[in-house]
């Protein structure tokens, strides 16, 4: 097992170390100039002399290392990783880990919250639509899932935000991190990311209904609350993966929600640092989704040995083999 383990995470650094450089490549290849986007067409260097604009622009381009080839910039950067420093911020000055750092604790607030609405939704519609499969209970469920998974999010997000703050004046539009501004943009999130874990576990639900040990259950008079209880546990294993990475989606996808109700999470942080083509802000808030993601999902393995005694034997089998 602690073979298992150590072979998880080497391809866990692997893949992080060449999602970076993937990552850093894509950023310079962009268009754009994040240090002509930093000075500005109406600067006042410009507005005196274009030739001292073009000096100033060079001087920024050697003082950011923007003038070195990608490969001498990426050996730079990962020097500095190593020494957890994700550099400075090109528009703002200030350290990228800082900023982050400022802005994680709210993107994750506004995660946790949307994910346990979407698993809430999830558990009680999916088991309503499994128990009352192909009656108007289950059309009408299915329906919705149908309509918030083919809706934008900037659509939904717009919405509720144009009749809960505008009309009905109950939610407060500021750029604050407030526990009372976090449940409009969780339910936005919860109720957009539901649809697809209601469907899994609705099938999941239905199939493990129709399995020998259920149908010998009922036959036998147990009562059915009881039966379908240990039907759903069963049902719920696959759910696990389903919310490790739907929890991934939900802090890497928060961009446009962060965006719609200003808050203040990485997730707004990056649309505007991308909107600057500050590529140091770009590749930090990246890093750490990145990050996030490998890590997240090392621990769903590690879940999964400890939920599933089948899949710990079978791997241990296969590594003393």
């Amino acid at each position: 097992m602690q073979r298992m383990f150590l072979r998880k995470l080497t391809g866990a650094g692997i893949t992080l170390l060449c999602a970076t450089l993937i990552l850093f490549v894509l950023i310079r290849l962009a268009p754009g100039d994040p240090v002509k986007l930093h000075l500005g067409p109406s600067s006042d260097v410009a507005l005196d002399s274009t030739e001292a604009y073009d000096q100033r622009v060079a001087e920024l381009r050697t003082q950011l290392g923007l003038d070195r080839s990608i490969f001498a910039q990426y050996t730079t950067w990962m020097k500095r990783l190593l020494q957890l420093d994700l550099g400075t911020s090109i528009h703002t000055g200030r350290a990228v880990g800082s900023e982050l750092a400022d802005r994680l604790p709210a993107t994750l607030a506004l995660a946790v919250a949307a994910l346990a609405i979407q698993l809430a939704l999830g558990l009680v519609l999916g088991t309503a639509s499994a128990l009352k499969a192909d009656r108007l209970q289950d059309n009408v469920i299915r329906l919705a899932c149908v309509v918030l998974a083919s809706a934008p999010a900037f659509v939904i997000g717009l919405f509720l935000l144009s009749f809960f703050a505008v009309s009905l004046h109950v939610y407060d539009i500021s750029n604050e991190a407030r526990p009372e501004r976090l449940w409009l943009p969780a339910v936005t999130l919860g109720a957009m990311g539901a649809p697809n874990l209601i469907r899994i576990i609705r099938a999941n639900l239905l199939a493990e209904l129709g399995q020998p040990y259920v149908l010998s259950a009922l036959s036998r008079g147990l009562a059915r609350k009881l039966v379908v209880r240990h039907a759903l546990r069963n049902a719920l294993l696959p759910v696990v993966t389903v919310a490790a990475l739907s929890f991934i989606g939900l802090i890497g996808g928060a961009v446009v929600i962060e965006s719609i109700f200003s808050w203040p999470g990485i997730g707004k942080y990056a649309l505007d640092s991308i909107l600057l083509k500050d590529y140091p802000a770009i590749q930090g808030y990246a890093l750490v989704v990145i990050a996030m993601v490998v890590a997240i999902h090392l621990l769903v393995d590690v879940v999964y040995l400890f939920l599933d005694p089948r899949i710990r034997r079978g791997r241990e089998g296969d590594v003393h083999a």
